[in-house]
């Protein structure tokens, strides 16, 4: 294929081609896309025309161009001097070693030069690896997140010095750090595969990025997690229903440090947590949930989002571990119950896939431990059952004990066994979900007893217990 000839209009046709954006697999083109459309105030990049490619180009290449006369990233407008550390280490004319020696008008040249539309004629004639139109050029670690340096061949087929790249794809990924969180040596950006999602939240992270740019380099330390939490807000402030997952990317370019961490949460946990914000009943269980996961030095919402993204199924296992402390201090039924078990069952359903057959006779077997306990006022009687489930084997004899008494003085008009063989399956032999299963029994008695109004005669005050949370909670409000 030609690529370039003086006497014919290819060149013209295959520069617009260069100067109009596509989606491809790449999820960090993606963001970048997003990012370059939104620098122009254009919802998707589809609808970006060369015109509008040209004046997002001329943004991004005059922030960088601002860095000219700055000689340290500390210094006022050395916001992408000290980004470009993380992203473009040894970038031309940004942060070259020689940077110190070169004057202003010289730093601005080498910028523009790198930052311009290479010759038709020193076109590769290859496809762009990512979108498969013509390639302007190879493009290394210098240009591209996490790339190989054009100085090594082993990474590529002979001859080639790069990742070969078309104009538009190449500008997608320099534009990727407008909607990515910078900070802690790290960027962060939030990837789905649902379009309306991602634009929403690079339209978010753009502004905000621009904002940072604007008013220079913070010194805060960083809030615990703060890439997750911040992560977990966008997606229960999303108004619609998500159709897929999403991509907590954070990654570094640095010289120093190369890493790159994906962090995938499935479509089913991303809508639960969207939902959330956006149900009633959710909304009130989801502040209990919260509490829940409240340290002495971590935000219950850090701690949460923190768990979402990397141990999903330890967020039901810290709200149990919540209930039963809490049942365990003061021998009291908590408050949260009404309000909290109800969410932790609809995240077994929804997030962890429990079936409805196995809901059911967890519930069932939860409604005869909470007849059986229910006509018992002393306190040691929720204590004694919360220490049977610490061990399955003390489980086990709790319910056999139980069993008995209930096979040979069965409540009135009872007819069913205490605990069926289905039930008892599911609590112990259940294909490494046991362990879920008990936890979703044991809240269920609570909620079971909450229901009976039941109510220990000498119940043990929750006041120093309730001061550690509400102190957790107004330091999480605080900051």
């Amino acid at each position: 294929m030609t690529v370039f000839n003086e006497t014919t209009d290819t060149f013209t046709e295959t520069t617009d081609t260069q100067r109009t954006v596509v989606l491809t697999p790449h999820p960090l083109q993606r963001v970048g896309a997003f990012s370059l459309a939104k620098l122009v105030d254009v919802d998707h990049p589809d609808q970006l025309k060369p015109e509008e490619f040209d004046k997002a180009i001329l943004v991004m290449t005059q922030h960088l161009l601002s860095t000219a006369s700055v000689e340290d990233s500390k210094e006022p407008g050395g916001f992408w001097l000290g980004a470009s550390y993380l992203l473009w280490p040894n970038s031309s004319g940004l942060n070259t070693t020689n940077r110190k020696k070169l004057s202003p008008p010289q730093r601005r040249e080498l910028m523009t030069r790198w930052r311009t539309l290479p010759d038709g004629a020193s076109w590769p004639g290859v496809p762009c690896s990512l979108c498969g139109r013509p390639a302007c050029g190879y493009y290394g670690k210098v240009d591209v997140p996490l790339g190989a340096s054009t100085a090594y061949r082993n990474t590529t087929p002979p001859d080639h010095a790069g990742l070969a790249l078309c104009f538009a794809c190449l500008n997608s990924l320099y534009a990727l750090p407008y909607g990515c969180q910078l900070g802690g040596g790290r960027a962060a950006a939030l990837h789905s595969w649902d379009e309306k999602f991602l634009r929403r939240f690079v339209s978010i992270q753009v502004r905000r990025t621009l904002q940072a740019a604007e008013l220079g380099t913070g010194t805060t330390k960083p809030l615990p997690y703060w890439r997750e939490t911040t992560a977990l807000r966008h997606l229960r402030s999303y108004p619609h229903r998500l159709t897929a997952g999403v991509q907590l990317i954070v990654f570094s370019n640095s010289n120093k440090e190369q890493v790159l961490d994906d962090h995938a949460m499935d479509q089913p946990l991303a809508e639960w947590l969207r939902s959330t914000a956006h149900d009633r009943q959710r909304d009130f269980g989801y502040k209990y949930l919260v509490r829940a996961h409240c340290t002495k030095d971590i935000p219950g919402s850090a701690l949460l989002a923190r768990l979402a993204f990397h141990n999903p199924r330890q967020v039901l296992t810290r709200a149990v571990n919540f209930l039963r402390r809490v049942s365990a201090e003061s021998s009291a039924v908590p408050g949260e119950v009404p309000h909290l078990v109800p969410l932790c069952f609809s995240y077994a359903i929804e997030v962890l896939q429990v079936n409805d057959k196995d809901i059911g006779r967890i519930r069932q077997l939860a409604e005869h431990i909470a007849e059986a306990l229910a006509p018992r006022r002393e306190r040691g009687v929720l204590k004694a059952y919360e220490h049977a489930h610490r061990e399955p084997a003390t489980l086990q004899k709790w319910l056999r004990t139980y069993a008995v008494h209930w096979a040979l003085l069965p409540p009135d008009g009872r007819t069913e066994p205490f605990v069926t063989s289905e039930q008892w399956r599911l609590l112990f032999d259940s294909d490494g979900r046991s362990w879920l299963h008990r936890d979703l029994l044991f809240i269920a008695v609570l909620e079971q007893l909450n229901q009976l109004g039941w109510r220990a005669d000498d119940v043990k005050s929750r006041d120093e217990l309730d001061d550690l949370i509400t102190d957790n909670l107004t330091a999480e409000e605080n900051q």
